[in-house]
C-alpha cells in the first residue's frame, strides 16, 4: 500500500467509525411518545426521533429528522450537533455543505471532548485542506487515547506532507499503539507498511502478523489484502495460496474489492485454484470497477496475461457480464 492509500484507509475508517448512540423506537406508540418528549424540549428525545425518522426508509422523513437534530444542536446538545454535522456532511435530508458540517462537528466536540469524534473532525478538516487545525484535533484525539487520532498523526509523520517534520520512528510508535488498542484498520495499515518497507525497513514477519490479526477480527479489507500476499508472495510474504483463496472468498462475501482482486489473480495464475483466465479476467475487471481510488496498479499486467488466453468472443461476453454486475457490487474503495 502506498502512503496516500494508507491515509485514505484511515480517513474512510474514521468517518465510518461512530454509530449513533440514540436509541431507535419501535412501533407507532413508541414514536408518538418520543415525539411528545421531543416537542417538550427533551434533547435526547429529539436526537432519537431524528434518527428514527432518518432510518425509517421514508425519503420524506429524512429532512424532518435533520430538523430534529438541528433543534437538539441549537439547544446545546453535543449529540445533536454531531448528528446534524454528520447529516449535513452526508447530505441526508439536507443539502451537502462541508464547511457547515464541520462547524457543527466542531461545536459538538467543544461541548463534549470525545476523542474518537475529534479524530473524525480532523479527517474531515484534512479533506478541505485545513491541515493545521486537523493536526491539532488529531493530537487532542490521540492524547485522549483515540486510535484514529494516533493513525492520523502517524500518517502525518510518515509522509511529512502535512506541515510536520517527517519522523518514521514516531510514525511507527503511533501506528503500533493504535494497532495494539485493537483497531483493525490500524492493524491493516501497519501490516502493509511493514511489508512494503515504508518505515525504512521491510519486516515481513511483523507485516503478516498484523494483517492476520486484522483479518482474524473479520476485517474484509484485511482478508482481501492478506489473501493477495499469500497468493502472490509479493514483498517476501510466505506463499500459502490455498489459504489465500479461502480468505479471498470471505472478503468477496463481504463485497470487498480486494477479495475480488485476489481471487482474480489466483484464477489467472492458477495459484491455490485451477487456472481459469476467463474467471480471473472477470474478477479483476470487477475489482477495477470498485476501485474508485485506482489503487490496483498491477491489475493491467494480470488482465493482459488473461487476455492472451481468451478469444475476442469470450472477452466480449465477459465485458457484458462485468457491466451487468458492476452496479451490484460497486463501492468506494479506501484500500
Amino acid at each position: 500500500m502506498m502512503i496516500r492509500a494508507a491515509m485514505l484507509v484511515v480517513m474512510a475508517a474514521a468517518v465510518a467509525a461512530f454509530p449513533v448512540s440514540a436509541a431507535t423506537p419501535s412501533g407507532d406508540a413508541s414514536r408518538d411518545a418520543l415525539k411528545q418528549r421531543a416537542e417538550a424540549g427533551d434533547v435526547q428525545a429529539q436526537v432519537a426521533l431524528g434518527k428514527a425518522l432518518q432510518d425509517d426508509g421514508v425519503p420524506a422523513d429524512k429532512a424532518a429528522g435533520a430538523d430534529w437534530y438541528r433543534k437538539a444542536a441549537t439547544a446545546g446538545s453535543a449529540e445533536g450537533a454531531w448528528m446534524l454535522g454528520s447529516t449535513i456532511m452526508a447530505g441526508v435530508g439536507v443539502t451537502r455543505d462541508v464547511p457547515t458540517a464541520i462547524e457543527w462537528m466542531r461545536k459538538s466536540v467543544n461541548i463534549d471532548p470525545n476523542g474518537d469524534r475529534m479524530a473524525v473532525l480532523a479527517v474531515s478538516l484534512l479533506s478541505t485542506g485545513g491541515t493545521q487545525e486537523a493536526l491539532q484535533w488529531a493530537q487532542k484525539a490521540a492524547d485522549k487515547g483515540s486510535s484514529k487520532g494516533m493513525e492520523v498523526l502517524a500518517m502525518a509523520r510518515l509522509t511529512g506532507e502535512m506541515g510536520v517534520p517527517k519522523d518514521t520512528a514516531l510514525a511507527e510508535k503511533l501506528m503500533v499503539a493504535a494497532a495494539q488498542k485493537g483497531d483493525a484498520d490500524a492493524q491493516l495499515s501497519l501490516g502493509q507498511i511493514y511489508l512494503t518497507g515504508l518505515f525504512g525497513r521491510h519486516d515481513t514477519t511483523a507485516g503478516m502478523h498484523w494483517l492476520q490479526t486484522a483479518a482474524d477480527s473479520g476485517n474484509a479489507k484485511a482478508e482481501g489484502t492478506l489473501a493477495y500476499f499469500l497468493i502472490t508472495g509479493k514483498e517476501g510474504a510466505p506463499v500459502d495460496a490455498a489459504r489465500g483463496v479461502a480468505l479471498a472468498r470471505k472478503a468477496m462475501a463481504a463485497n470487498e474489492m480486494l477479495g475480488h482482486y485476489a481471487m482474480g489473480v489466483a484464477y489467472v495464475t492458477g495459484s491455490g485454484i485451477a487456472e481459469n483466465p476467463a474467471e480471473g479476467w472477470y474478477q479483476i475487471s470487477l475489482a477495477q470497477r470498485m476501485d474508485s481510488q485506482q489503487q490496483l496498479k498491477s491489475a493491467a499486467d494480470y488482465l493482459a496475461k488473461a487476455e492472451a488466453k481468451l478469444t475476442t468472443a469470450q472477452l466480449t461476453e465477459l465485458k457484458v457480464r462485468v457491466d451487468a454486475d458492476a452496479a451490484k457490487v460497486a463501492q468506494p474503495s479506501g484500500s
